[in-house]
């Protein structure tokens, strides 16, 4: 480029090109980099083509001061967008270059201003389009990767972890140092029978209204050392990270006596109550995360056994499990 733009222009224009681009759409500190190494370039270029000079060089270390100095102050303006920002520093970087050459060192008097400056706009015209069409395909191809990472990580119904992000949680955790973990199974009661007295549609929206009202105690009592999954169905599961299994479990009550403060109204204006059974369980390093996760699963099936919107605490000094409470 350095070489095109002197043999044509008699000037080395868009010099600055990688440097700006790299300022703004790959980060500050590798824009830096590529305006360090630009004049190293461009000292070469000139030397190749036989113009080499102290003045030329004091110029190109100018212009790369400059250029960055116009960048860091333009990237300080909040309302304008980041490829209008890119696209200011471009246009005014080779603009002015040239301007700089002209009231400076006189290398082209006797060319006309149309010879200069209209090639080196239509050259960051065409730039700013390549530029503008690779940041797009980018753009898009991050939201695509970012919506299939999400799909695989999210129920689509109801917005929560899903039992393949449990999976890998497990896994990642199995690796690492041992941590405690309380596991709790939660599972809807009489969902059946609400699927079969008012629908599956309506069935899903129970599923999003009690899942929505999981995430809302959460964010709001416990945003902090808790994972909710959906495992399937209506069954679901919280993970709680060094926690103890007494704090966990009256937090679950606690979680009970809100949901039991709500109704689920259906489209035709009949109320449902949504009730859960749940089982708890610890885990620690004799107890893999899996493990504990059984062990609640088993303490959710005696809940549900024994009468339902209930909660089971998993008893390992006993070997047993027992009902900790009931709330009717």
């Amino acid at each position: 480029m350095g070489s095109l733009t002197y043999f044509y222009l008699e000037i080395i224009c868009f010099q600055y090109v990688v440097g700006i681009t790299a300022f703004f759409l790959d980060g500050r500190y590798r824009g830096y980099m590529a305006f360090v190494l630009v004049p190293l370039v461009l000292i070469a270029v000139e030397y190749v083509n036989g113009v080499y000079s102290a003045a030329t060089v004091e110029y190109f270390f100018l212009v790369m001061i400059a250029s960055i100095v116009f960048c860091e102050l333009i990237n300080f303006l909040n309302d304008i967008d980041l490829f209008a920002k890119y696209a200011a520093s471009l246009v005014v970087t080779n603009i002015v270059s040239p301007i700089l050459i002209s009231s400076e060192w006189k290398t082209y008097l006797g060319m006309s201003t149309d010879n200069v400056y209209l090639p080196i706009l239509i050259g960051s015209v065409i730039i700013l389009c390549f530029v503008y069409g690779y940041s797009a395909a980018l753009q898009r191809k991050e939201v695509q990767i970012l919506e299939l990472r999400y799909e695989a990580t999210y129920d689509g119904l109801t917005d929560l972890l899903n039992y393949d992000s449990f999976s890998d949680y497990v896994s990642s955790a199995d690796n690492k140092k041992p941590e405690h973990h309380v596991a709790v199974m939660m599972d809807i009661d009489n969902f059946k029978q609400i699927n079969d007295s008012y629908g599956h549609l309506e069935g899903n929206n129970v599923i999003r209204f009690f899942s929505t009202s999981l995430k809302i105690f959460f964010n709001k009592n416990f945003p902090q050392n808790a994972e909710v999954y959906r495992f399937g169905g209506e069954e679901f599961c919280v993970l709680f990270k060094e926690k103890d299994i007494r704090e966990c479990f009256e937090l679950m009550l606690r979680f009970q006596e809100d949901l039991a403060s709500k109704s689920f109204v259906t489209d035709k204006n009949e109320i449902v109550k949504v009730t859960f059974s749940g089982g708890v369980a610890e885990a620690d390093e004799f107890t893999e995360i899996e493990k504990a996760v059984k062990k609640a699963d088993m303490a959710l099936y005696l809940a549900k056994k024994t009468g339902r919107g209930q909660i089971v605490k998993f008893n390992d000094d006993l070997n047993k499990m027992r009902i900790a409470k009931v709330l009717n």
